[in-house]
């Protein structure tokens, strides 16, 4: 599938396992230039190469930044400033019904 996104710059916060992982592997399948996100170089580093396994033409780069805190969002945004995709795969969340969920919760849970 052509999905057009060949030499396009793409962000894929949480991107070291799992659907980040996922995702961040299929944008490069597509052609798209991924960049890979995750709290630790060693995660990033190891996020890197399975992708790299999967996709051998890959045009990949890992940002280690803590995206939860505002520290880690400065140290990302130094490395990369701009992006055509992005991908927000970070989030807490609890399992409860949306209308059960006080405004001081949406306001934990959002920082």
């Amino acid at each position: 599938m052509d999905l057009g996104l060949r030499g396009k710059a793409a962000v894929v916060s949480g991107s070291t396992a799992g659907i980040g992982l996922a995702i961040a592997t299929a944008l490069a399948a597509e052609g798209a230039k991924v960049v890979v996100n995750g709290r630790t170089e060693a995660r990033v580093a190891a996020a890197l190469d399975k992708i790299r396994q999967r996709v051998a033409s890959a045009e990949l780069r890992g940002v280690a930044a803590n995206l939860g805190t505002a520290n880690g969002v400065d140290a990302f945004l130094k490395q990369v400033a701009e992006a055509d995709v992005l991908v927000n795969n970070l989030g807490i969340y609890e399992a409860k019904p949306f209308a059960e969920i006080p405004d001081a919760d949406w306001m934990r849970l959002s920082r």
